[in-house]
């Protein structure tokens, strides 16, 4: 494989670190207009998708049609989930998912400068994992917003594998959307890794394909683990007939 490009990814991070800058200060001057998620959704997603294609990245959405209207509209709430692949993968979700889901962040990104303000001021869930009460208060405020309509999007692996292999799924945001009775949506992430690996940011462009499967209703299993073990097997599937298209 020939080595990964070093002046194009430069340029883009310094500029795009500049964009990112105007941007946040766009969101907060349409913040008293349109409120802080309404700003967010207005200006985020074109300075994603703008950045992206700086970076030679292509993005692609497949099996969306197939998706119930109620919930590619965002009528009806969901959580989406995901392998993680890339530092990529929430912006790029962002910019890509139609129906605008919210992502739970750890709380240490609320003090990143631009970057945790706009997570801020987008109404994101952020979680403090150091400490239980407090992160057990976020989880059940979380699942109120859910119940309530709110789509969420997470990565139940926790974190990036070093080998691109998928990591056994956490149970946390499982029990959300079985507490709140809404579907998950598996999702898989190909092209990721060979985007942005761990380890580096000289970013490769290439093709970010996102692969939509089938809906998992909640009410279809007996409780938080029996559905955490059926999306795992979801995700994993669709990964593998990915692999072999």
């Amino acid at each position: 494989m020939p080595p990964r490009p070093l002046l194009r990814p430069l340029l883009v991070w310094i500029l795009g670190a500049l964009a990112l800058a105007l941007a946040v200060l766009t969101c907060f001057l349409l913040a008293p207009f349109l409120g802080g998620p309404g700003a967010f959704w207005a200006v985020a997603p074109g300075y994603i998708r703008g950045t992206a294609a700086a970076f030679g990245i292509r993005r692609r959405l497949e099996g969306w049609e197939s998706l119930p209207e109620d919930l590619r509209s965002g009528a009806r709430a969901a959580v989406f989930i995901g392998n993680h692949t890339s530092q990529f993968d929430p912006p790029l979700l962002i910019s890509t998912l139609p129906s605008r889901p919210v992502f739970v962040a750890k709380k240490e990104l609320a003090r990143v400068p631009f970057l945790g303000w706009v997570i801020w001021l987008a109404d994101f869930i952020f979680i403090d994992r150091d400490r239980r009460e407090s992160a057990l208060r976020s989880l059940a405020a979380a699942a109120r917003r859910i119940h309530d309509g709110q789509s969420l999007a997470a990565f139940p692996e926790g974190t990036r594998s070093a080998t691109g292999g998928l990591l056994p799924f956490k149970k946390g945001v499982f029990a959300l959307a079985f507490e709140a009775g809404v579907p998950v949506v598996p999702l898989a992430i190909h092209g990721g890794r060979e985007i942005l690996p761990r380890g580096t940011w000289r970013v490769r462009g290439g093709t970010y394909r996102i692969t939509v499967g089938t809906p998992l209703e909640t009410g279809a299993f007996p409780d938080a683990e029996a559905l955490r073990q059926a999306a795992e097997a979801a995700v994993r599937r669709l990964l593998e007939a990915g692999a072999l298209s």
